[in-house]
């Protein structure tokens, strides 16, 4: 039969033989060439192009297997003179056309919808991912962090869109490659690099790629001692902003500071308060000494607004009100028109309580609509602020979902867009929000934040449930134990409560509606911990609870209570809640003043 016969000319010919060379000696180089690009720092599109070149290859090389014989004599064409032969090279040529052509068009589209761009992604778009540390000394290590930082801080301020830090951390820490990084971050490039140490110097290897093919649009290698950095930093912006943005001479951004000292100290000030933040656990010492460095780099360059910016914005997280105020208003006398410097300050007046942080929240986001600090700040004020009712809440989801756009692989944003749809009731947008937590999110974090979100819709066991994951996974941390224990309480079972919390914490107390212990644990809380403001809010709570309406109004007046809630907005749901408090304290007062008041309030 012709099928028989075309197999046995394949085998007489040797093309399996053939074949299984061709594709060894392919697979080696490939992988040859990969190790090299990568030891190399060469761009990613030489690996690609290598298979592209066996694949077509291929085709080729089995034409020739089958058309010239090796013998002793050397290689020789083969000849055919029976019909049947005749025929069978016939069969087998187009066999090759068909065959070449299907490999044709099984490259092309995938090639088309990796080259082709996304109409919803911005084209002015860059995500910088952390630099790696290809072998860095230990107390260099600092580095890639903060040059990756400092380049997304500078391209954002030059008018490009860039994907926020904690998102491009999570893309790396997860090993998504540049094509899957561009697609989940919804950026049009991507930037990433490495550092190593080459005897004195830094050898720094950085390029720009194109999200929607992979290939990359601009490679360089620099080798610069450590106090040249900032001048690595200034010419990768330059080239990237220049591409990025189509233009040959674009106007960027300055960096933070041009002075070499200053930068040190705050890429090093940076690396430890990065270390806090993302533990999201105030640990002092470290907090402390970021300050410190903080500090040195305004010394260094006291016309930096950046440097005094972030260190007010450390400062605020501390909790130090008073030493937070000199620099951030330093820094906006040096300049007035950085979002950061606003977002800053919105921070301050927000956590003095004073007048102007929505407005200055508003600021921030005009600058740079692309701040999703900002832009998470402002919605969050205007949410809270008694200037607004619940009826735009439509609005105020909006500026949530754009923080969270430029911030996609945040779980901490995404929970905070399903804590406003749950406090506005909207209970099956906070369930789509949590189906989007479970697609994309495996952690702590996001087992944190599901709990959390079904404690807020009500239901309590599947909280307790995704609360007790994460213990499972993070078994030393006791704030697992204490939300386990106020999720009982909350589904009627105290004892397995106190169980789990053998010194009940003042939430679990309340929850169990023992106010009295409240009240005892309160007051020496309050002795041990005045700055503890919640613990506060808590023992007025207990006070209106067991009669003691005077102690209640006077705990809440030292707090700011009901002056805040009057006058300004107030700057948390608890405040909410003890503005309440206050308002029952007053009637229960009974007192003609005292329940004019009351109404007034209410």
């Amino acid at each position: 039969m012709a099928e028989q016969s075309f197999f046995s000319e394949l085998r007489q010919r040797r093309v399996f033989q053939a074949a299984a060379v061709y594709i060894a000696v392919a697979w080696g180089a490939t992988e040859i060439v990969v190790t090299v690009v990568e030891q190399l720092f060469l761009p990613a599109w030489v690996s690609t192009l290598v298979v592209i070149i066996f694949m077509v290859g291929f085709p080729l090389a089995m034409f020739l297997a089958w058309t010239f014989d090796l013998t002793r004599d050397g290689i020789q064409r083969t000849t055919i003179e029976s019909r049947r032969g005749k025929a069978t090279i016939v069969l087998s040529f187009l066999l090759l056309v068909a065959g070449s052509t299907g490999l044709f068009f099984l490259i092309k589209p995938a090639e088309q919808s990796r080259g082709s761009a996304d109409p919803d992604v911005p084209p002015h778009s860059v995500a910088v991912l952390p630099f790696v540390d290809d072998g860095l000394k230990p107390a260099d290590a600092y580095l890639t962090e903060g040059l990756s930082d400092e380049l997304r801080d500078q391209l954002g301020r030059s008018g490009i869109r860039i994907a926020a830090r904690s998102s491009s951390v999570q893309a790396r820490q997860q090993g998504l490659d540049p094509l899957a990084t561009a697609s989940r971050l919804r950026v049009a490039n991507v930037v990433e690099g490495s550092m190593r140490d080459q005897g004195n110097k830094l050898r720094i290897y950085v390029e720009l790629i194109e999200g929607s093919s992979g290939l990359a649009l601009w490679f360089k290698t620099f080798e610069r001692g450590p106090n040249e950095l900032l001048q690595v930093q200034q010419s990768i912006a330059e080239e990237v902003a220049r591409i990025v943005l189509d233009e040959d001479d674009p106007v960027v951004a300055e960096p933070a500071t041009r002075d070499v000292n200053a930068n040190e100290l705050m890429l090093l000030a940076q690396h430890y308060e990065r270390q806090v933040r993302d533990r999201q656990v105030v640990d002092h010492d470290t907090l402390l000494e970021a300050i410190r460095l903080y500090r040195e780099a305004t010394e260094a360059d006291p016309e930096s607004a950046l440097a005094h910016s972030r260190l007010a914005g450390a400062l605020l997280y501390l909790g130090d009100l008073d030493s937070a105020e000199a620099p951030i208003f330093r820094a906006l006398s040096l300049n007035p028109d950085l979002s950061e410097v606003r977002n800053t300050l919105g921070e301050y007046y927000w956590l003095r309580g004073l007048p102007g942080a929505e407005t200055e929240f508003a600021r921030a986001v005009q600058l740079d609509p692309n701040n999703a600090d900002a832009l998470h700040n402002y919605g969050y004020s205007l949410w809270l602020s008694q200037s607004h009712s619940p009826a735009p809440v439509k609005d105020i989801s909006l500026l949530f979902r754009r923080a969270m756009d430029l911030d996609p692989l945040s779980v901490s944003r995404r929970a905070a867009l399903g804590e406003l749809l749950g406090q506005a009731g909207r209970i099956e947008e906070v369930r789509e929000v949590i189906r989007g937590i479970r697609q994309l999110f495996d952690s702590v974090e996001s087992y944190r934040a599901i709990g959390w979100l079904k404690e807020l819709i009500g239901e309590y066991d599947e909280a307790i449930a995704w609360t007790i994951r994460a213990r499972e996974l993070e078994p030393g941390n006791p704030d697992h134990v204490s939300k386990l224990a106020i999720l009982f309480a909350l589904i009627g079972d105290p004892e397995t409560a106190e169980r789990l919390e053998s010194g009940p914490s003042l939430g679990l107390l309340f929850q169990l509606r023992r106010y009295g212990d409240l009240v005892d644990d309160g007051e020496l809380r309050m002795i041990d911990d005045p700055g503890d403001i919640e613990a506060r809010f808590l023992l007025a709570l207990a006070y209106n609870a067991t009669g003691q309406f005077a102690s209640a109004i006077r705990v809440l007046k030292s707090v700011g209570i009901p002056s805040t809630s009057i006058d300004q907005p107030v700057r948390s749901v608890l405040e909410i809640e003890a503005s309440f408090t206050f308002v029952n304290a007053l009637a229960g007062l009974a007192e003609p003043e005292s329940l004019e008041l009351a109404r007034s309030l209410a």
